[in-house]
């Protein structure tokens, strides 16, 4: 925490006086918009005219000084001085939800506010189970005008004056105390009782779902009389089946059905009378994943079907066009010179037919010179192709390649399905370029993997001298992440598993998955020894993803499950607490890291943690965690983009 006297001498304290700095007023005081030692800070400033006092002052400290989640905002520092009681947070520059939908009216996408809800909700759940503690924490006024959004749109939970603490082994549990909240978001059984549990955030969090998918406020009195409360309105509608009267105008239309109903499930179960029948926040993230994996799967089908039919159009204009349209055989060129444009040109590459004897040219008769090693399903030997005919080449220059030879004892030539070889295509796959059968031999011939495995690239011990960026780490986690969600697409595989051998890279660090089409080729026959080379076999899930984020980011194997309990405990995420410090001391020793990314870093350790969580149900989906990567990659890009400039 910053000490008290850094911010409490007379020049900075005048300052606040500016209202052009005033950025948001409360109960508790008016917001302002500073800077302190190098950074934005929100400062909240309590009114001497303010309902709120010393109490709840004290609360929010002792709350946002225990409890630090990447979706609640972060308490930097406070001040109490006399009369004067100020307390700085991280800076929000996206205000509240509250503003853009009522105020604003901004044009936030059914996704944004998927993803809103989603954060909020992560943020509630983790107060509610006492992440690392005895105790948990009710918050007692969830609204929307509570849940804040920072430069990159992502929820986080502030306002903890009213905050009760509560033990987390007795979930039921309730407080008796005041009624103190805001009308419309209020519990009712609360309200008549004063009994407060979790159930009474949840309820609210109900209001705040229905609030993002109508656009309605909380109450709004421009309305008859009888539909005044969102609660009961939505809930009316949602008992009729009548959902898309929920739906505001602004996303109309980009809802899916599937979505629909399975958002307004779990927002009606929060507005649930009973507090029994309403399910738990972790049920919530749970039900909101779930609805934007509906979504998602909603948007690439549509995206498919607008493919297909755009790809049906040109293929009739094609055939009925005029008789000089042509289409051009040949490969265009790209504009960089290189690798891209060789890597574009393998892309598009047809799988050849090779005889045994191109092996033989291309492998100088599968000499040790040119052996790579040899894995689970059979020998590699490197070789070259002309870069334009993809002809074997007896120079040692043009397209190098990888020619897999697979052992004899395992596969039978007659049974194999070489058709899978053309179809088994994503740009995180190993690309095959061809293959031989010939007698009792099987030959595969692939890209060339230039910066050898991942393994190697992490672990040998002749690279330990090598620096790392850590944005290079990151561009690997997500070509490792799609590398996944293709694999999940091929139903052969779904019992199948990923080692870190089998994770290759090329060049540029573009991450390619090996193997899993030999695998493929042969689906019943799956009794191959395992690699001389053993590490720990990962489920092609969220979960193996979460694995090699770890490993990215500690450079330490996890060869066992006792290696993955020991890394976990260096980075402590969602059910410990805390610290950059910790964080830092656990990532790799390698990796250069400059002041700006140590947010990045904060995020990635939270994110491996829920990604391998012993709870399958409180694990993100993989597309999900995937998407937080992408986002975290994009934010470093744009950082090293404008220090370059």
């Amino acid at each position: 925490m910053i000490p008290a006297t850094s911010i409490t001498d007379e020049h900075k304290l005048n300052s606040l006086a500016a209202d052009e700095l005033v950025v948001g007023k409360g109960g508790f005081g008016k917001v302002y918009k500073g800077y302190l030692q190098g950074l934005v800070v929100a400062i909240k400033r309590l009114d001497s005219f303010s309902n709120q006092g010393p109490n709840e002052f004290m609360t929010e400290i002792q709350m946002l000084s225990k409890f630090r989640h990447c979706n609640l905002v972060s308490l930097i520092g406070y001040c109490s001085d006399g009369d004067e009681k100020i307390l700085v947070y991280e800076f929000m520059p996206n205000g509240t939800i509250e503003h853009h939908l009522h105020k604003a009216c901004t044009p936030l996408s059914w996704i944004d506010r998927l993803k809103i809800s989603i954060g909020a909700a992560r943020g509630l759940d983790y107060l509610h189970t006492g992440v690392g503690t005895q105790e948990g924490v009710i918050h007692r006024d969830v609204k929307s005008s509570n849940i804040l959004l920072d430069e990159n749109w992502a929820a986080k939970i502030s306002d903890f004056g009213l905050s009760k603490v509560g033990p987390i082994n007795q979930p039921s549990s309730c407080v008796s105390t005041l009624v103190k909240g805001t009308f419309g978001y209020l519990d009712p059984e609360y309200s008549m009782t004063g009994h407060l549990t979790r159930k009474s955030d949840v309820y609210a969090f109900g209001v705040v779902l229905f609030e993002l998918l109508s656009g309605r406020r909380a109450v709004d009195r421009s309305f008859d009389e009888d539909e005044w409360g969102l609660a009961n309105w939505a809930q009316q509608r949602v008992k009729e089946r009548r959902l898309d009267q929920i739906v505001c105008s602004q996303i109309s239309g980009q809802v899916s059905p599937k979505c629909l109903k399975e958002f307004t499930q779990i927002a009606d179960r929060c507005l649930r009378s009973s507090r029994k029948d309403r399910p738990t926040m972790a049920e919530v993230v749970v039900a909101l994943q779930l609805s934007m994996t509906l979504q998602q799967q909603f948007i690439t089908s549509t995206q498919l079907a607008g493919a297909i039919g755009f790809t049906n159009l040109m293929q009739k204009y094609l055939v009925f066009g005029t008789k000089n349209t042509s289409v051009d055989s040949e490969p265009k060129k790209s504009r960089d010179e290189g690798y891209s444009g060789d890597f574009e040109q393998l892309m598009n590459q047809e799988v050849k037919i090779y005889s045994y004897s191109d092996m033989e040219v291309v492998t100088r008769n599968f000499s040790r010179e040119m052996f790579l090693g040899r894995g689970e399903f059979g020998e590699v030997f490197r070789g070259w192709f002309d870069k334009k005919t993809y002809r074997p080449s007896k120079l040692d220059r043009g397209l190098a390649v990888a020619v897999k030879r697979l052992y004899s004892d395992k596969f039978e030539p007659r049974k194999l399905n070489m058709k899978i070889l053309e179809e088994f295509k994503d740009a995180n796959v190993v690309k095959v370029l061809g293959y031989c059968v010939e007698d009792e031999s099987v030959l595969i011939v692939y890209e060339f993997m230039h910066r050898g495995t991942l393994k190697d690239y992490l672990f040998s011990s002749e690279r330990r001298t090598e620096r790392h960026e850590l944005i290079t780490r990151v561009k690997i986690a997500i070509g490792v992440g799609r590398g996944l969600v293709f694999l999940r697409t091929q139903p052969q595989l779904a019992d199948g598993s990923l080692r870190i051998h089998n994770i290759f890279l090329d060049k540029e660090f573009n991450i390619k998955l090996s193997d899993f089409d030999v695998v493929m080729l042969a689906p019943t026959n799956r009794d191959f020894q395992p690699s001389s080379s053993y590490d720990l076999e990962l489920t092609i899930d969220v979960f193996g993803f979460g694995v090699i984020l770890l490993q990215l980011l500690s450079g330490k194997p996890i060869s066992e499950s006792g290696d993955l309990t020991q890394i976990k405990h260096c980075f402590p995420g969602e059910y410990g607490f805390v610290s950059m410090q910790s964080i830092y001391s656990a990532l790799d020793d390698r990796l250069r890291l400059n002041f700006p990314m140590r947010r990045q870093v904060f995020q990635l350790a939270l994110l491996a943690q829920k990604c391998v969580l012993e709870e399958p149900l409180q694990r993100p989906t993989l597309e999900l965690a995937l998407e937080e990567v992408e986002e975290i990659y994009d934010i470093m890009l744009k950082s090293e983009n404008s220090t370059d400039n």
